[in-house]
Order: C-alpha cells, then structure tokens, then sequence
C-alpha cells in the first residue's frame, strides 16, 4: 500500500495526458507528479511511461499496469458508494414501467406493501407493452416480458410464465371438450396479433419429444391479451394465453382449462436496471422487492408446483 499515492498520480497522468495536467487536478506541481512517477518506477523496477515536453504514453508494462489499477481503484470506489449508502432510508422517486397486463392485474396490487415499507420512495408507474421501443434513459426500472433487447443495462429474471389454453363452460357445453391438439383444429380459436411487429403468435404446446408450436386458423384475431381473456369468458372460442392473464376466472369458474397436459413454458419476465456500482438504495429496495414477490409468483396456485 506504500505505492498507493504513487499509483493514483500515474493514473491521472495517463487519464490527462500530460504531467501538467495531471497536476492541475491534483492540485499539486508538475515537479511533484513527476517526482512521484519516478519513485514508483523505482519501486517496480519498470518503466511505465514514455514522457516528452508535450504528452506521454505508456509503455506495453505500463499499459497493463494502468488496466489492473483502474480496475482497482473503480472497486474501492464501489465499495466506498455502497459503505456510504448502507446507512441512508431508500427515498426519492423511482420510475418504474411495466406491461399494462402484468401490471393492473398482478404488480399494482402489491404495491401498497412496498410503500408501507419504504415511506421515502415516491413510484411513478408507466403501464405500456411497447417496451421495445422504451428509452433506458426514460426509466429507473422496467420490467419486461418476452425476449429482451440488446441494453446497455443489467437484467435479471424473475419468472416464467407457462401457457394456459382456455375456454367458457358455455362453449364447452355447446362444442364440446377438446381431447387432443388435433382436434383445435374443429374449434373456434381466437389468435393473438402482436401489437408490436404485426405477426400472428403461434400456440404452444408439450408433447413427447418436448415442446413445439402449432400455428391455428383463428375464428377472430385480437392484438390484446385481456381481450381474448374477454372473449372467451364471453363463450365466443377457445384461447391460448400466459398464465398469469386467466387465474382469476378459472378460480371463479369463468374458465376451465383445456388440455393441461399439453401446457407449455411461455416467456421470461425480468427486470431491467442500472448496474451495481450505479445502484441508489432506492433501486435495490425495489428490486429485491420484486425478487422476493416472484420467488412465488403470485399468480401460480400452491397445485401449479
């Protein structure tokens, strides 16, 4: 640790450019940086820096020092950020957006359990499925569904939805009950469109060598999921949906399951965020929040395993 003040001068000269430079955000002489640079270079017993009147550049030794030491000094400052924010109450806003269905139906919901907790934190919620073409800079946290794009921010998954197919007991009593995946075929299916690039979603399923999609020819095409929730509880077809879209009605009777032995994975959900050495208390909070409400997902039924 002897080297430590040695070690910081050569890395703002290397970030300046210049030994003047360097001592001007210092705050000390030019003599003394480069004083302090021959000591270290003693110390080591290499050269780490080609000087001239103007500029310096550094050496291939040099070069490899000041990626390990930079390195070094970036994880002591992590640490210092963190230290220092241990003992601070999560407060101020926090932007979070989220898919409109998830969102109304699941994550609202729990909300008033975060904010008991946390008093400080203000939310602001934005409910939109057009998270692709969400600005990372708009928020402080996203949370998503499906596959996700490439970001400049970390991302970790909370849960998995897996794909229910539905239907009302008055289609079922009218059309009868589907025995197989073959026999959707002589059903009335409604389709899902993507709202975000227009493609029809094919349906899912398991089977014995794993799990395949299967393309329908849909009675009536909807691009809202809680649309098609509606119009199946409406007795109007049959419908292949996330989970998490149809528990409340097959609770309530509104739906029954068709063919769950054939029920397939569906999407990731995740949840997007600054990475950990920009973390404010406040993100933490929030995130191990979610971590711990889809550790059980709250929309899986104790006889879902």
């Amino acid at each position: 640790m002897d080297n430590l003040h040695g070690i910081l001068v050569f890395l703002n000269v290397v970030e300046a450019g210049t030994l003047s430079g360097a001592a001007r955000k210092l705050g000390v002489t030019t003599a003394a940086v480069s004083a302090s640079l021959a000591r270290l270079e003693k110390k080591l017993s290499v050269r780490l820096l080609d000087r001239t009147t103007r500029r310096v550049a550094m050496t291939p030794e040099g070069s490899e020092f000041y990626s390990r030491c930079s390195q070094i000094v970036r994880d002591l400052e992590d640490a210092e950020r963190v230290a220092s924010q241990s003992g601070r109450e999560p407060a101020g806003l926090l932007r979070v957006g989220m898919p409109q269905g998830l969102g109304r139906m699941w994550l609202i919901p729990q909300l008033p359990r975060f904010l008991r907790q946390y008093p400080g934190i203000t939310l602001e919620v934005i409910c939109r499925d057009f998270s692709a073409q969400t600005r990372d800079s708009e928020l402080d946290i996203s949370i998503r569904s499906g596959e996700l794009q490439p970001s400049r921010l970390a991302a970790r998954q909370l849960a998995r939805c897996r794909y229910a197919v539905c239907a009302s007991p008055e289609y079922i009593a009218r059309h009868g009950m589907p025995r197989s995946v073959e026999s959707l075929d002589q059903h009335a299916c409604l389709v899902y469109r993507r709202p975000r690039n227009g493609r029809i979603r094919h349906w899912r399923f398991k089977g014995p060598d794993g799990e395949y999609t299967r393309p329908l020819h849909g009675a009536m095409t909807l691009n809202s999921n809680e649309a098609l929730v509606a119009a199946a509880v409406a007795g109007i077809g049959v419908i292949q949906v996330a989970d998490y879209y149809v528990r409340s009605e097959l609770a309530a009777g509104d739906l029954i399951e068709v063919l769950p032995a054939h029920k397939a994975g569906g999407y990731e959900i995740s949840v997007l965020f600054p990475h950990h050495q920009n973390l404010a208390p406040k993100h933490r909070a929030f995130i191990d929040f979610l971590v711990a409400m889809f550790s059980a997902p709250p929309w899986r039924g104790s006889q879902d395993g």
